[in-house]
């Protein structure tokens, strides 16, 4: 009974608090674990990363805006005491990044601040929001994404338009699916849903949204439980994610989409197929990520 309740309350929390982190602090060293990232901690990078989206046709002003979400976090979360991240690009041998989320949750602690940080969606949306049309206003349950609009709403930072608004939940609001674990189904349910809402992608041939879709079976429906930026490079992909609502922006390398696929399968599949969910749903755009 127990091992079947805690894929339960593990869905009902990633469903409310934001973007997933189930393997964080990972310390896996198998043979070949290695993930080079950063945190963009100073100037250079910060600045090399906004030229790189600039460059791939992300606009100008919102590459800026990006870059100053960063900046404020790394002040608030006093992201140098961390020691994950040296200046430019760190290279570990491990899967995942070991944050001290302890500390970071400290930092940003709700009741301290009276405000959420940016979590994935909001960062994700800030980014590609000009390659998102949506021409339908969402009016059902969009329970899921109330830290969201908290951050929205409270975050002294926070930009975001009635327009964007109304975008975001429409796009990250749960979609109803049947309760299966075949994950080619749900990706079916979920570009019906998007296609129902009127919501589609806008080409560019270098930057895609990369959404994760988490399953809960017991509300029947899935939810993206975490998205980051794919930048196709001449050395492979850049992506680009807010690690969680209290932790880091993160922007990792990797040599092509089977690399980064296995990099959020191994944070995101909990191995729960006991509660009857299916495994994580890796969605670019609007299409299954092969």
């Amino acid at each position: 009974m127990i091992k079947r309740i805690i894929p339960v309350m593990l869905s009902a929390v990633l469903l409310v608090t934001g973007c997933a982190n189930n393997n964080i602090g990972e310390t896996d060293k198998a043979e070949g674990s290695k993930l080079t990232y950063s945190n963009l901690i100073d100037d250079k990078t910060q600045n090399e990363i906004k030229n790189i989206l600039i460059e791939n046709k992300i606009d100008e002003k919102q590459a800026g805006y990006f870059v100053k979400l960063v900046q404020s976090y790394n002040d608030q979360s006093d992201i140098n005491k961390l020691k994950t991240s040296k200046k430019g690009f760190t290279s570990i041998g491990t899967k995942q990044v070991p944050y001290d989320e302890a500390y970071l949750g400290e930092k940003w602690d709700y009741n301290k601040l009276n405000y959420s940080d940016f979590n994935c969606r909001l960062t994700a949306l800030t980014i590609f929001k000009n390659y998102i049309k949506s021409e339908e206003k969402f009016k059902g349950d969009d329970s899921n994404l109330m830290f969201d609009i908290d951050a929205i709403d409270n975050n002294p930072i926070s930009r975001f338009t009635k327009e964007d608004v109304d975008k975001f939940i429409n796009l990250y609001a749960s979609i109803p699916v049947e309760n299966s674990q075949d994950v080619d189904k749900h990706a079916q349910a979920i570009i019906k849903e998007l296609e129902k809402r009127k919501i589609s992608f806008l080409n560019n041939e270098t930057v895609s949204m990369i959404n994760v879709f988490l399953h809960a079976p017991e509300d029947s429906i899935v939810f993206v439980g975490h998205v980051g930026i794919s930048i196709k490079t001449k050395d492979g992909l850049l992506f680009i994610e807010k690690y969680g609502a209290s932790l880091p922006y993160q922007v990792s390398k990797f040599k092509d989409k089977a690399e980064l696929k296995a990099y959020l399968m191994d944070r995101l599949d909990n191995n729960t197929s006991g509660d009857g969910s299916s495994k994580p749903i890796i969605m670019e755009n609007n299409e299954l990520m092969k």
